[in-house]
């Protein structure tokens, strides 16, 4: 077996929340990531593993590399012994889709090799999945495997294999030991590892979605659509304590989200009509059909019994003309709605609470209802 080592010192490693609980630090969490010689461990190796990890009294982390020199099983167990030794320091493994390929691959092969599995006990943190939870920010990619997503950071790769070749060319190292061959494949693994490094901060989204800004300014704005109209919008621009070095734009339902750096803007329509109140304990109104209203029956009983029923809970409303906008989740906001059976809801605009903090209050719910299950 052959191992590399290289210091990280030059590297930002920042697992300040984003995809990771508040607790977790830099000395407890291993990144991880395999090369195999096939997709099913049951008949093929795995012949390079990389890891990065930090040791408390380090003052920088290291990426270290397991390469079996080998196509055999005495190597393969050097390479997972070796992987166990560190696992067995740490509380989190954080990987890039290990939890379809590389977590199961490595039980596998320990399992049929008779190794003890000390990684199956750690807190598990896959990117890939952290990332699809936020899929309208990254539709513009052609797919959503890793490369794609350090092509969106600018990350710059040097590797040039495919899985494929790295299979074909470890079969050549093998046979050759050619040192430029294996320079090839230590490589790529260790592209793979600091371009894993290079997506964290795409992990502030989940701090944003969690109400992690402060707003800083709200205006309305007039914007020209196709049918050549102009449609008013409110634009709400944010600050975040946390940077994302790119450019991202997500569109859902209810709003337009971009974010770039330190700084975030969400666009929502407003609309223009009549809008309809429920009055929630409908058993004590009474419904005017000519008036088209619900009135409270302390006033009711002044008027003619004939102009006058009791109202049910589809009717008992009062009538807005105005300016809205949308209005979901549970904010004190009086709700408006079309109809009674509407799922859509909406407040007037603008609210009477205009101070940043309530703001930040109902955009939290906007976002809250934006966000994918």
């Amino acid at each position: 077996m052959i191992t590399t080592k290289e210091i990280l010192c030059q590297e930002n490693i920042n697992i300040d929340k984003g995809f990771f609980p508040e607790e977790m630090c830099l000395e407890d969490t291993l990144f991880f990531d395999i090369e195999t010689t096939g997709l099913s461990p049951g008949n093929s190796r795995v012949f390079l593993i990389g890891i990065i990890t930090k040791d408390r009294e380090d003052p920088f982390p290291v990426l270290l590399q397991f390469l079996a020199e080998e196509n055999t099983e005495n190597e393969e167990k050097a390479l997972l012994k070796a992987f166990s030794a560190f696992t067995q320091k740490k509380k989190y493994l954080v990987h890039f889709n290990g939890s379809s390929f590389d977590v199961p691959y490595l039980s596998h092969r320990c399992r049929y090799l008779g190794l003890e599995q000390s990684f199956s006990s750690l807190t598990q943190i896959d990117l890939y999945r952290e990332l699809t939870r936020f899929p309208r920010f990254f539709s513009q990619m052609p797919d959503h495997k890793q490369k794609s997503y350090e092509n969106l950071m600018g990350y710059p790769r040097t590797d040039q294999l495919s899985g494929k070749e790295m299979i074909n060319f470890y079969q050549i190292y093998v046979k050759s030991k050619d040192i430029k061959i294996q320079n090839m494949l230590f490589l790529h693994n260790r592209d793979d590892l600091k371009g894993m490094l290079s997506l964290l901060p795409l992990g502030y989204l989940k701090n944003m979605f969690a109400g992690c800004f402060t707003v800083r300014e709200v205006q309305e704005i007039q914007e020209p659509t196709l049918e050549g109209y102009q449609k008013r919008e409110l634009l709400f621009s944010l600050e975040f304590p946390f940077s994302i070095p790119v450019r991202l734009t997500g569109v859902t339902d209810l709003c337009r989200i971009s974010v770039e750096y330190s700084s975030g803007k969400i666009k929502m329509p407003l609309y223009e009509g009549t809008l309809k109140y429920f009055y929630p304990d409908y058993q004590n109104y009474y419904f005017l059909p000519y008036e088209d209203e619900a009135i409270h029956k302390s006033v009711a009983i002044y008027t003619d019994p004939s102009r006058r029923r009791k109202a049910k809970a589809s009717d008992c409303y009062k009538k807005y003309s105005g300016t809205f906008v949308s209005a979901p989740g549970n904010l004190s906001l009086p709700v408006l709605k079309e109809s009674y059976k509407s799922s859509a809801s909406f407040a007037l605009w603008p609210f009477r609470d205009m101070s940043p903090e309530f703001l930040r209050k109902y955009l939290l719910e906007i976002l809250k209802y934006s966000r994918p299950v």
